[in-house]
């Protein structure tokens, strides 16, 4: 910030500085501006290349309830619960992952791999790919289908786009499909977030949009969520739901218009099979994503160089 220009003798002052001092002046002055650009060209480097972490998701929406008493569960542990699904190799992975985390985390991958019995793929892949998941995952063979979280409150201003999470504890063990929420329902969280956002009917919880797609046809078994919740079954919300292939201008276009878009995601940063997230803004840092599976890929900026070869296809949802 340029210093205030105060009186004539404050100017008298500067006029009769040494020359050599006003010199090294200078050469400090253009130090910083240099460490400015070099500092600016580096932020957008990580930008470019996949982004960086430097937002934080609102969590007024979030509740992460989760009890993990280890000695507690053991003791719950019998024969009957074995997947027969997992062995060694697993067990093996998870305890690697377990030397890395550190911590409580690394506890709870120790206690997974020494009963790995119990644990279905999904759980186990859970835990090692999206390590804020990790008591979700451990706590998911001692828990029973929960039919609740349908008029859970969510608390959004004028014009919001709230972020919500598929493995909220008030609806994580929600049935989905074949399996809970917490796993299969990132479709549902994404038309929840849009249409709570966009409409302001806060009874659009992704419990509840999750029942009505399952008993509407937009649940496909052994698929997951069908492409048709984003268009006929975003209509039954009040919403314009309308596939569309998008660069960067009209995708950036689209969002300054109000419109927030639902993208499919292919194998990469997101996920290592399919999976939803939904784009809620842009500026010149980069593209703002609400990751239902992931408040730590929601805390960054992403590029559309970046996100472009990841996706399978964008829908437009709008009022």
């Amino acid at each position: 910030m340029a210093r205030p220009y105060y009186d004539d003798d404050y100017d008298y002052y500067e006029r009769r500085r040494p020359p050599r001092r006003r010199k090294r002046r200078r050469r400090g002055g253009k130090f910083i501006v240099l460490l400015v650009v070099l500092l600016a060209l580096g932020g957008l480097y990580m930008i470019k290349n996949g982004g960086a972490r430097v937002l934080r998701a609102s969590d007024k929406n979030i509740v992460r309830e989760y009890d993990v008493d280890l000695d507690a569960l053991s003791s719950r542990i019998t024969p009957e619960m074995a997947t027969g699904g997992l062995g060694s190799a697993e067990a093996a992975e998870l305890r690697s992952a377990a030397e890395d985390a550190g911590g409580e985390r690394a506890e709870w991958l120790e206690f997974m791999a020494e009963n790995i019995a119990i644990y279905t793929e999904e759980a186990y892949k859970t835990a090692l790919i999206t390590p804020e998941k990790t008591a979700y995952a451990l706590l998911t063979p001692f828990m029973s289908e929960d039919p609740g979280g349908a008029d859970a409150a969510i608390d959004v201003e004028p014009g919001e786009i709230p972020y919500l999470l598929q493995y909220d504890s008030r609806w994580a063990w929600h049935g989905y499909g074949s399996s809970y929420m917490g796993y299969t329902a990132c479709g549902p969280t994404c038309l929840s977030m849009a249409a709570i956002g966009l409409t302001g009917n806060t009874s659009y919880t992704p419990a509840y949009i999750a029942d009505w797609a399952e008993a509407n046809g937009h649940y496909v078994p052994g698929a997951g969520t069908a492409w048709t919740l984003f268009t006929d079954g975003a209509a039954a919300f009040g919403l314009r739901g309308e596939a569309i292939s998008a660069g960067r201008e009209d995708l950036e276009a689209r969002l300054e218009r109000g419109e927030v878009i639902v993208a499919s995601m292919l194998p990469g940063d997101f996920t290592t099979s399919g999976h939803f997230i939904l784009i809620v803004g842009a500026d010149a840092m980069g593209f703002r994503v609400y990751d239902p599976n992931s408040v730590a890929l929601t805390e960054r900026y992403w590029s559309f160089d970046t996100l472009s070869p990841q996706i399978a296809q964008l829908w437009s949802l709008s009022v």
